[in-house]
């Protein structure tokens, strides 16, 4: 498995692989290496020397075909797979037939004059597929996991000095929080920034004002306070969530989910998991698991298990009762002040 970086300079030079696959979920790394193989053919032949085929729309024999064709009026052709979802486990319900034993056929031996890319955005592959395992015994195989934080600081401190602005350091953790520490989401907030920094500086009330925060995030707030014990500001942050408009259940399940990261952390972690180990095992992103863990720093196993339980019953009811929401989740959070999980 080679990075993002390697491919991209491979390509400036001219050097590309007869077969990619470009693996994992990072939009913005996708396109570059996308833009980057596109830039490399003239103008003038792009319109009839590239094809893109969505594997969700149409067949991979109508792509393989394009693959082995010759290329008109120059030298190379360029064929992007996007989306093969027969690649992984996932159960999809598209009525079109794939014949894999050709892709199979095609990777042992390909067209000489065609660069054929499969965008691959999973966070990994089914392993005992002979197709997978053909793919990645023969193509390059690019690592697009998400960036760590690091990574992505990194990046977008670049990127920032490159326009000319740069972000005060308060307002780069509230965007890193808002977005999830990820490459795609800053991508997304960033022109929005960008056109409304005063002298080309990123400030505080501007991330603030101009990136929203997630029910997700909101949800991450409430179980600070849920933690803490606070249950007059646990509340008040929960009947804004319902003002909102926002599903009891959905809020109860995104509620246990942050529960369950981090008892899944504090356990990872006591059995001398590192950040990263955690992350790839539980697949979740890196900065989810550096949150999580000054978390765990602070709160013992035995607060978070009760409160996971706690929501478990609330969830219960929820679907079995007609009790109000609001009044469940206070019940929840008095007995939870007095360390009992039963609503």
């Amino acid at each position: 498995m080679v990075t993002v970086e390697k491919v991209l300079n491979d390509i400036e030079k001219n050097q590309m692989a007869p077969v990619y696959l470009v693996l994992g979920e990072e939009q913005v790394n996708a396109e570059k290496i996308k833009q980057k193989l596109i830039a490399n053919f003239p103008e003038e032949e792009r319109e009839f020397n590239i094809g893109i085929y969505d594997m969700e729309e149409v067949t991979l024999s109508t792509a393989l075909a394009d693959a082995m064709s010759v290329p008109f009026f120059g030298e190379k052709r360029l064929v992007f797979i996007n989306r093969p979802y027969f690649l992984t486990g996932e159960a999809k319900k598209v009525k079109l037939e794939h014949d894999l034993d050709e892709l199979i056929a095609y990777v042992n031996d390909p067209e000489p004059t065609t660069v054929l890319v499969l965008m691959a955005p999973y966070a990994k592959l089914d392993e005992r597929k002979k197709v997978v395992k053909q793919i990645k015994q023969k193509a390059v195989v690019v690592d697009n996991s998400p960036l760590t934080e690091m990574a992505v600081r990194k990046h977008l401190l670049a990127e920032l000095a490159q326009k000319g602005y740069t972000i005060d350091p308060r307002a780069l953790e509230i965007l890193l929080q808002r977005t999830d520490a990820n490459l795609t989401a800053i991508a997304n907030e960033l022109p929005k920034l960008l056109l409304v920094a005063e002298d080309k500086q990123i400030t505080v009330n501007e991330v603030s004002a101009m990136v929203s925060r997630s029910l997700e995030q909101n949800v991450f707030d409430l179980v600070e306070l849920v933690l803490q014990k606070d249950t007059a500001k646990a509340l008040e942050l929960y009947r804004d969530l319902l003002q909102q408009k926002e599903e009891p259940l959905k809020i109860n399940a995104i509620l246990e989910g942050q529960f369950r990261l981090l008892l899944q952390v504090e356990i990872l972690q006591k059995h001398g998991y590192a950040q990263g180990n955690i992350a790839s095992t539980l697949k979740v992103h890196p900065y989810r698991v550096k949150l999580a863990l000054q978390k765990t720093r602070v709160f013992k196993r035995q607060d978070l298990k009760n409160a996971y339980l706690g929501l478990i019953h609330i969830e219960e009811r929820l679907k079995t009762t007609t009790q109000e929401p609001e009044l469940l989740f206070q019940l929840f959070m008095l007995n939870f002040a007095q360390k009992a999980v039963v609503v």
